[in-house]
Formats: C-alpha cells, sequence, structure tokens
C-alpha cells in the first residue's frame, strides 16, 4: 500500500473551446495515444478506477495523470499542439502544467462537486425517489463514502480509520453519459479526510464527472 501519490494536471488552452468537451477530448487522445490502453481507461478488468481523467478544471478543458501516470500526462501532453475532432482541428494557444502529489491525511476539509456526480444507478435511484427528504441525505452520504473508498482503493491507498462524510447541500439534475439519461446531483459536503483536488468521484470519471473542489 502507498501513502503519497503522484498527480499531474494540464489544463488546455483553446482561443475557443465551446465545441470541445471532456468526451471529445478523451477520444482524440485515446486515438492518439492507442498504446496506453488508459487514454481510453479500457482494461481487463471489470472495473478499476481510471488513473486518466479528462475534466474541466476553472472553466478549461483539463487531463489528469495519477500515479504512473503522471509522468505519462507529463511526457505525451506537453507536446501537443492541436486538439482534432471528428469535423475540424483546433489549434491550442498554451498548455499550464501543474505537477504535485498527494498524501493521505486525517483533516476536517470542505468539497463541492464542480460537475454533476453521478451517484446514483437505476436501482438505488428508485430507492432513493421513495426516501423522505430527511432521510436522502444520509443516502447519499453512505455513497459518497463509498465511492471515496473505492477510490482509494484503485489507487493502492489503506484508510485505517472511519471516514466521516457530511452532505451539506444537494441538488438533483438530470445528466448525460454513454447517451444515456442519469440523476446528478450537485452537491457540498465536509470530510474528516484531505481528498486530491480535482479528483473524480463516482461514474463516469473520466468524462469529466463527478470532479470536487476544495472550498477554501
Amino acid at each position: 500500500m502507498v501513502s503519497r501519490i503522484k498527480i499531474c494536471y494540464t489544463l488546455l488552452d483553446f482561443d475557443s473551446d465551446f465545441r470541445m468537451t471532456p468526451v471529445k477530448l478523451r477520444g482524440f487522445l485515446a486515438h492518439l495515444f492507442t498504446n496506453i490502453p488508459e487514454f481510453h481507461h479500457h482494461s481487463d478488468h471489470s472495473y478499476h478506477y481510471p488513473l486518466i481523467q479528462y475534466k474541466r478544471i476553472h472553466h478549461k478543458l483539463a487531463v489528469v495523470g495519477i500515479d504512473d501516470y503522471a509522468d505519462i500526462i507529463f511526457q505525451n501532453i506537453s507536446s501537443l499542439d492541436h486538439v482534432t475532432t471528428e469535423t475540424e482541428k483546433i489549434p491550442l494557444s498554451s498548455i499550464e502544467i501543474k505537477c504535485g502529489s498527494y498524501q493521505l491525511k486525517q483533516v476536517c476539509k470542505k468539497y463541492k462537486f464542480t460537475s454533476p456526480w453521478i451517484a446514483l444507478n437505476e436501482t438505488n435511484y428508485a430507492t432513493f425517489k421513495k426516501l423522505k427528504n430527511s432521510e436522502k441525505r444520509s443516502f447519499l452520504e453512505k455513497i459518497l463514502t463509498g465511492n471515496i473508498l473505492s477510490m482509494f482503493k484503485g489507487l493502492g491507498i489503506f484508510v485505517d480509520y472511519k471516514i466521516i462524510i457530511t452532505i451539506t447541500k444537494f441538488k438533483n439534475i438530470t445528466v448525460t453519459a454513454h447517451k444515456n439519461k442519469f440523476a446528478g446531483m450537485y452537491a457540498e459536503f465536509e470530510s474528516n479526510i484531505l481528498l486530491p483536488n480535482h479528483i473524480g468521484l463516482g461514474k463516469s470519471v473520466t468524462k469529466g464527472f463527478g470532479v470536487i473542489g476544495a472550498i477554501s
């Protein structure tokens, strides 16, 4: 088990990126780097936590490389000068690269989802709808705790104390992923553990969902 992991954030700046999305960026890079399966998150395992993630950070498109993939992202994205979609070639005006590390720490922090958190599948959404408003918060807290534990397991980090999550705000929103509609959430929460900033939690994190940011 590890206690410290490397993370590389690459923020891509276009003159105009309204046509570009995390999903389109993932498609381009997966095609460009076909020899590195993690770019398109295809694995022999039925599930593993994605170590390359596509998202928006401070409104900019970003690619995040975690652990061994921090160096791979740094080496491969730093020389990128354009992104190609099905219909056009979009030049990059600049790339901002931030490399650092994350270490597990027991500390009280506040976070918010900066992109919709897909917390519910078809089965637990049906359960969620039947709950009283007073019960929904604790139901979501259990799911979020599970998402965090799955993330740590995927990163090879062992947590030897109880993770306590308190959701302070949440709002339902309908989102589309994999061409299907899902119940998403915007939420704010308090945690007794430090979490990697701009990491993804829940479903479809490779496509920009479930991004968290620390609230200062």
